[in-house]
């Protein structure tokens, strides 16, 4: 199994479907119903091979659960009756879960039966490009000047980086329509994990918790993993306490939105510095970041 391979592994899509489709059931869904309901044999030409590759593999990363010929899932939504935009945010933000697991990236260079291990690796690595300079186009030279171990390549070829531009958008770490690196809605994501409403903490501490939760983003243990097999002359090493382009762009786009409030405060410890298109900003230096409450986001 592996997640960048498209044609035998599943698309995102089809993905939210099936999981919408569980979620709505409420209870255990026979797989051929499931599957039936998802991509029907008397509309779909290939007999929905596609349906069940991708429930295959979300169920070998424990998104699904099988139990004797029935599907369910572990984890639903408090409100029951959710739909549409709600229902798409949750199913993203449970597949993220799944796709960062350690379980499912024993082996983060993994180039067989890899499981999750290819899209997190190649997640961890475009997080940490200059998202003002970098292209998904590119990606495959880019990282051939920055890997030299053969090893340790990351998309390997065009198949694998098509699959990278499927699956990041789909979590919420890039966006269309020009697949710009954008980590903002996978942060946004994790806010409520982070901070309730209402609610600071110092902007390290927040740093840090955000890379627990979602360990491709600066201070992950993925993304250290993959920097270290990086050559720091063809990707300078960010200096302490300075934040990538890609979570600085988050950051900035929540702060627009209202979502949190960046605030100097100088007897909170250490500062985070965000990059910019030149580099770091010195102008944009902060200790404390705030959830507003709603109404209060200004």
């Amino acid at each position: 199994m592996s997640l960048l391979n498209l044609t035998n592994d599943g698309l995102p899509n089809v993905l939210a479907m099936l999981h919408a489709a569980v979620l709505r059931a409420g209870k255990p869904v026979a797989r051929e119903d499931l599957l039936e309901a998802v991509a029907p044999a008397s509309v779909v030409d290939d007999g929905g091979e596609m349906a069940h590759q991708t429930l295959r593999t979300w169920t070998e990363l424990g998104l699904f659960r099988q139990e004797g010929n029935a599907i369910t899932v572990d984890e639903r939504p408090v409100d029951s009756k959710i739909a549409g935009l709600e229902l798409m945010r949750f199913t993203r933000r449970v597949a993220c879960k799944r796709a960062l697991a350690e379980e499912n990236n024993t082996d983060l260079w993994a180039v067989k039966s890899a499981r999750a291990a290819d899209l997190t690796r190649s997640l961890a690595w475009m997080l940490a490009q200059d998202v003002y300079r970098a292209s998904f186009s590119e990606f495959e030279a880019q990282e051939a000047q920055q890997i030299a171990d053969p090893e340790r390549l990351l998309m390997r070829n065009s198949t694998r980086r098509n699959g990278l531009q499927y699956w990041a958008p789909f979590l919420g770490f890039s966006r269309h329509p020009h697949a710009a690196i954008d980590p903002t809605v996978a942060v946004r994501d994790a806010l409520p994990d982070i901070l309730d409403l209402d609610q600071g903490m110092p902007a390290a501490d927040f740093v840090a918790q955000l890379a627990w939760l979602l360990p491709v983003l600066d201070g992950g243990r993925y993304q250290r993993e993959v920097l270290a097999a990086v050559d720091p002359n063809a990707l300078a090493p960010r200096n302490p306490g300075q934040l990538s382009t890609a979570l600085s762009r988050a950051l900035l786009n929540l702060r627009a939105s209202g979502d949190i409030v960046m605030a100097q405060k100088s007897d909170t410890g250490s500062a985070v510095m965000l990059t910019g298109t030149q580099g770091a900003r010195h102008d944009l230096t902060f200790q404390w970041i705030s959830r507003p409450a709603v109404g209060q986001s200004r």
